[in-house]
């Protein structure tokens, strides 16, 4: 049977349910009023049941007809659709997704059924269908062609309010989200991002920590501590220390801050059914958080003074007359976009580095031909084979290797319907619909038959195409936010 059969189909089924449906809401009422019904007890109570039973049934059919009505209007084809074992539920897909987060293979897991299921696909979360794209094409509409209609919502939301609050660049959308960026984007020209010494302070924490003996050392570990005293003393003046001279509450902080965002993470990823299961750890370490934070912007509130720094991030925000609780927000954010991103790139990078001689070899002729000088930041930019190697890595293993959104209005992505996915996609509004940078990155039709190596050299021949390409490119958070050009300067440096 074609598409516009089984529309009809659909719509003369919906009528008819809803014609039985509404004349015996009709009799009950007649009957209701004329006192009949302890008289004619069967006449009202059999039909009533029966459509109350038969509602769910129309509706049903009345969205498999809208459904079909819109792909013929709009041309659009479906898309491939996740095997599950349970269909009617897809209670299989959170069970699965769930011992792949145990035991961190998730991104394995979508990558193979990118490749096997298709390119875009839908599954079916506890009964919510979602789209699952590595779509090059349709990452841009979600980011940007179609940044208003695709909106962080639902479950992810809830999750992000709860751990860096409500007013949070990642917990918006709309104006409130264009308003918090245009807020804070001027903080982060590139003068007040390249503060060197600030750097060199906590470089050199770093390597105190490091064993000089050749013994083992969890460096990852160190990355994140390293990362979250830089963001911190750039975004209050003031450092956990967490590699140096820690205070009990800088590494109360610190633990809360890495469980509040595993935890809304988790969350984000298995959809609503998290929320019949309340987690109070989540809200006492969001707690502590929220009280670490404060402490500093009261502190900066009642002082007055001007820092001895030039430049303080929180002091700045304040100064445009936002909320405690808005800044408060905010540094959370920005703490996440400063310390997670550059921690994961150069946890990443040190572990390719460690196995790749002939790559520290040209990375080291370069860097010795600024004849021992710190390089500011045009000059960072010059160091073309550096640049390579920092986007081969954030290519390969991006900080944000998947994220989701959620369609607040009927919409069409551009790829992921047909036989072959190149036809036009409806999406309903309400669905969720999860990217995977990760696999986007190693598709080989887009990077080459190498596309799982780390070759910094495909950059080279990339240049050209740049435009282009970019389009594939997602390892960060775009559209651009601020915090960006800060990671990348801290991983270059």
């Amino acid at each position: 049977m074609s598409n516009i059969y089984k529309e009809q189909s659909y719509l003369l089924l919906v009528q008819l349910g809803s014609l039985y449906i509404l004349l015996t809401l009709v009799q009950h009422f007649v009957l209701q009023s004329l006192g009949l019904q302890h008289v004619i007890p069967i006449a009202l109570s059999h039909p009533l049941w029966v459509a109350t039973l038969l509602a769910p049934v129309v509706l049903y059919l009345r969205s498999k007809y809208y459904w079909l009505h819109w792909m013929r209007v709009h041309g659009t084809q479906p898309a491939p659709v996740y095997p599950h074992r349970d269909r009617l539920l897809g209670t299989d897909w959170i069970v699965d997704m769930s011992k792949a987060i145990s035991s961190h293979s998730i991104l394995q897991l979508w990558d193979g059924l990118f490749s096997s299921v298709g390119n875009t696909f839908w599954a079916k979360n506890v009964g919510a269908w979602i789209v699952m794209t590595n779509e090059p094409e349709n990452v841009k509409a979600l980011l940007s062609g179609q940044f208003e209609t695709w909106q962080i919502a639902g479950v992810r939301q809830k999750a992000m309010v709860l751990a860096l609050g409500p007013r949070a660049i990642f917990s918006v959308n709309g104006h409130a989200w264009h308003d918090a960026r245009a807020m804070m984007r001027p903080s982060f020209v590139r003068n007040q991002i390249a503060d060197l010494e600030c750097t060199e302070r906590h470089v050199e924490a770093f390597l105190d920590r490091v064993p000089r003996d050749g013994q083992r050392v969890d460096l990852q570990e160190l990355l994140y501590m390293f990362t979250m005293d830089i963001s911190t003393d750039f975004m209050f003046g003031y450092s956990t220390n967490t590699l140096s001279d820690p205070s009990l509450e800088a590494l109360d902080f610190t633990r809360c801050f890495d469980y509040a965002l595993l935890s809304a993470t988790r969350r984000a990823r298995l959809g609503w059914v998290t929320l019949l299961v309340p987690d109070k750890k989540l809200n006492e370490a969001a707690a502590t958080c929220r009280r670490f934070i404060d402490r500093y912007v009261k502190e900066a509130l009642a002082s007055g003074k001007e820092k001895e720094r030039p430049y303080v991030f929180m002091n700045e925000m304040l100064a445009s007359g936002a909320s405690q609780e808005y800044v408060r927000d905010q540094l959370l954010a920005m703490i996440l976009g400063g310390r997670d991103t550059s921690a994961s790139t150069m946890s990443s990078l040190f572990w390719i580095l460690a196995r790749r001689p002939d790559v520290v070899e040209k990375m080291r002729t370069e860097i010795v031909g600024l004849g021992g000088r710190k390089p500011n930041w045009e000059e960072m930019k010059e160091l073309k084979y550096l640049n390579m190697v920092l986007k081969e890595a954030l290519r390969l293993w991006a900080p944000v290797s998947t994220n989701s959104r959620e369609a607040v209005k009927d919409t069409v992505l551009p790829k992921g319907g047909g036989p072959d996915g190149q036809s036009p996609l409806f999406v309903p509004k309400g669905t969720g619909c999860r990217w995977s940078s990760y696999s986007l990155h190693r598709r080989k039709d887009i990077y080459g038959e190498d596309a799982e190596e780390f070759r910094p050299e495909r950059w080279e021949k990339f240049r050209a195409t740049w435009g282009k390409l970019r389009l594939t490119f997602a390892p960060l958070y775009p559209p651009p936010l601020p915090g960006t050009q800060s990671s990348l300067s801290t991983e270059a440096r």
